[in-house]
């Protein structure tokens, strides 16, 4: 008697959606974001990367306790405003580049 095996049936995986997409797309390059010491910034992986050196002085003078020009980008440039919010909220390097890569991989999950 011959038995069959049952495979699993694999749930669909879910596609990248434009706006998905969008986040780890550059930006138009007249919509860069230049940080205060003149390097540009195209995409929000590569904010998340530069963060981790990026000196002290420069993530102040873009983040203080009345603006978040992180956060500003994020909303106009990429229109993703669960993510701007989330990272309006942050006020130190570290912090905001685990929100920026946490938000990121939830989203190709």
């Amino acid at each position: 008697m011959e038995m069959k095996k049952k495979t699993a049936k694999k749930k669909p995986r879910k596609k990248a959606t434009k706006k998905t997409t969008k986040i780890v797309k550059d930006a138009p390059a007249e919509q860069y974001f230049i940080l205060a010491n003149g390097q540009p910034i195209k995409n929000v992986k590569e904010l998340a990367d530069v963060l981790e050196h990026l000196a002290d002085d420069v993530f102040r003078h873009h983040v203080t306790d009345d603006k978040n020009d992180f956060a500003n980008w994020v909303q106009h440039v990429f229109e993703d405003v669960d993510l701007a919010k989330e990272i309006s909220g942050t006020k130190d390097k570290h912090h905001t580049r685990i929100v920026l890569y946490k938000h990121i991989v939830r989203k190709f999950k």
